[in-house]
């Protein structure tokens, strides 16, 4: 089911100008242009007005209240078409049929690959200008270090993993994610390429043998090299989904894998061990953030991440998936250098 076509002519007029489509760091203006595109684009959504995005103290972007709010007050309704979900990924004009082709072949974990291929098409086409549907949302989305606070390991060097987190409980985890993403890099280069190249008019189409013939137009040409700044946008890809992506039951068309979805503004909310909301998917698919307890004006609005994992999710496995350490506020490179237990094993005292 294609939900593009109803929003697309609206997201036209809320395009920013192109030169201010590759993001150095996530602003509270690229916010505000997040939240005027869901409004507009997204009839049925809903983000209540008392809320805002603003710096967090624990590093990059959150959302605060700037009222009083009731305890099982709606704070936001993100519909199905306004996430980035298997639908958009699979019926996608450019790709849709190599990522089904994809999923087909090489089976469970396909669908990652394809999601992160979509989005690093999608950002790398929004940034040459395209008109992308979620291309404000996908502005506001950290695609390298330290945007919104971002330091997850898919980002370091080589240098940096072998000196910090060699012999860490998470050194062979982290090396193996790594090299799944330097495979992916290189499936995705022939699928996604091609797209990229059109945006910035790098791609000369093929023309039909007969002239007139649609149908004798050969099939495109494979592309073999590497395309200027895929990689890192599948790198950035990744770890969007691997720090935001959140489970999707309400998905019928991946089979055989959990499938997963982006859920704008509700990405947004920064993790406590104690969350600040509750959230469930109604029969539309249409995403209901509720208020877990009485929030207070100015206060932080918080998500727990994975909350059926963490009661048993190490510490530095919570790093490796998700960047941080809860509740650490130490830069990690710090932690790592200290040898602290969260990542070393303690000696025994003799």
């Amino acid at each position: 089911m294609l939900y593009l076509s109803n929003a697309f002519l609206t997201l036209l007029a809320l395009q920013s100008p192109i030169s201010d489509r590759r993001p150095k760091s996530s602003t509270a203006e690229s916010y505000g242009k997040l939240l005027s595109w869901l409004d507009d684009t997204f009839p049925n959504s809903y983000v209540n007005p008392s809320v805002e995005i603003a710096p967090s103290e624990v590093g990059g972007h959150g959302i605060f209240a700037t009222a009083d709010i009731k305890e099982g007050e709606l704070l936001f309704s993100i519909p199905r078409e306004a996430c980035i979900t298997s639908s958009a990924i699979l019926n996608d004009k450019d790709t849709g049929k190599a990522f089904q082709t994809l999923m087909k072949k090489a089976g469970p974990g396909s669908f990652t690959v394809s999601m992160a291929g979509y989005l690093a098409k999608e950002y790398l086409c929004y940034i040459e200008g395209k008109n992308v549907l979620f291309g404000p949302y996908l502005a506001t989305l950290p695609w390298k270090r330290q945007i919104n606070g971002q330091e997850h390991v898919l980002f370091w060097s080589d240098d940096e993993v072998e000196e910090y987190l060699k012999g860490t409980f998470c050194y062979r985890e982290c090396i193996d994610l790594r090299s799944e993403v330097k495979v992916a890099k290189k499936i995705l280069n022939s699928i996604i390429g091609p797209s990229i190249l059109k945006a910035r008019g790098q791609w000369d189409e093929e023309k039909p043998l007969i002239p007139g013939l649609a149908f004798t137009k050969p099939p495109p040409a494979a592309v073999k090299e590497p395309v200027s700044g895929l990689g890192r946008a599948i790198t950035g890809a990744f770890a969007i989904l691997l720090t935001r992506a959140f489970d999707d039951d309400f998905d019928s068309e991946i089979e055989g894998e959990d499938a997963e979805r982006l859920i704008p503004v509700l990405d947004m909310l920064n993790h406590a061990a104690e969350p600040s909301v509750t959230y469930n998917t109604d029969e539309n698919g249409t995403v209901e953030v509720k208020a877990r307890c009485p929030i207070m004006a100015g206060e932080e609005i918080y998500n727990r991440y994975r909350e059926e994992e963490e009661l048993n999710m190490p510490y530095h496995r919570f790093f490796s998936r998700f960047g941080f350490v809860p509740g650490v506020s130490e830069p990690i490179q710090n932690l790592l250098k200290d040898k602290s237990s969260i990542f070393f094993a303690k000696r025994k005292e003799i």
